[in-house]
């Protein structure tokens, strides 16, 4: 599965690309490209998937791409952001079956509808080492949130896109100080889509543990112990599906697990009505779980 590696600066109006081969010895640009990109984000109603930090999204010439929870940052002084991406084929209108499977355990029984649509002018330059691999690519992207016909808001930002392996990874710092120099922002993890949508997109999972203070009453202690546990089985979830990370599936075990024994133990506060279907499905679940862990510790 293809990860994205990204550095994100902010930009201002009077904010212009400076000259980027030998940024670090050896590495060449390739002369800037202009394109233009059409965009729809797809979420639920309630913005599920951005308020877990997945993106779902329609790019016109590119077909459907989903990009996955991100990883915590790998640097925490070039702010890379990095997070498993996934395309898929599929007409103009409806989400791939394919794609809503992975993020089933967000959307549940909910519909999938366009919430964003953005306009992009994008410059891009490519970078590549002395042996003419490629090492990243920065953009400058001049973005316009459409309402309708309608800008509905505008902002700009820049993009150090960084390549895997080939001492990719090297050029990242430097690239990013020059194009600090040169007037760009410090660096942000907040994606395109989420800075369309507004703060709403940027609130807590519906699912979201809470920190208790001391003396917390009962219901309150239960929430928190049950949330953890939900959040953690939902967040592992889509990894578990794509097969990406094996540590996935003993993640989503070991929530499974915890939130039986939570069940269990709160079980007189609870309505066992409740807590007696849920403890089985989540029976089964941890034994479906634990059939491919025993296989993947085999091999």
């Amino acid at each position: 599965m293809p990860v994205e590696r990204e550095v994100k600066l902010g930009a201002g109006p009077a904010f212009r690309l400076p000259e980027l081969a030998g940024v670090v010895e050896g590495v060449t640009a390739a002369t800037p490209e202009t394109v233009r990109l059409e965009t729809v984000y797809f979420d639920t109603p309630d913005l599920r998937l951005a308020r877990w930090g997945v993106s779902l999204r329609r790019r016109a010439g590119e077909g459907w791409t989903l990009k996955l929870a991100p990883a915590r940052p790998a640097d925490n002084t070039a702010a890379i952001l990095e997070r498993d991406e996934l395309t898929f084929e599929g007409g103009a209108r409806r989400p791939p079956a394919a794609a809503l499977e992975v993020v089933r355990a967000y959307v549940r029984r909910s519909e999938l509808v366009p919430v964003a649509r953005l306009s992009t002018v994008r410059k891009r330059v490519r970078l590549a080492d002395a042996a003419g691999a490629h090492v990243a690519e920065v953009v400058d992207d001049e973005v316009s949130v459409r309402d309708g016909r309608r800008v509905a808001a505008r902002f700009r930002e820049i993009e150090v896109e960084v390549a895997t392996g080939n001492g990719a990874d090297g050029v990242v710092a430097p690239l990013v100080a020059r194009l600090r120099g040169a007037g760009a922002g410090a660096p942000d993890l907040t994606p395109k889509h989420i800075r369309a949508l507004g703060p709403r997109a940027s609130e807590p999972p519906e699912v979201s543990p809470e920190p208790l203070a001391a003396g917390a009453p009962a219901p309150a202690v239960i929430k928190n112990a049950l949330s953890e546990s939900i959040a953690n089985l939902l967040y592992h979830d889509p990894l578990v599906r794509t097969g990406r990370d094996p540590e996935a599936v003993h993640q989503a075990r070991v929530a499974t697990r915890k939130l039986r024994s939570n069940l269990r133990t709160f079980g007189p506060l609870l309505d066992p009505e409740w807590t007696e279907p849920l403890r089985s499905e989540l029976g089964w679940l941890a034994l479906s779980l634990g059939a491919v862990r025993d296989r993947e510790v085999l091999l």
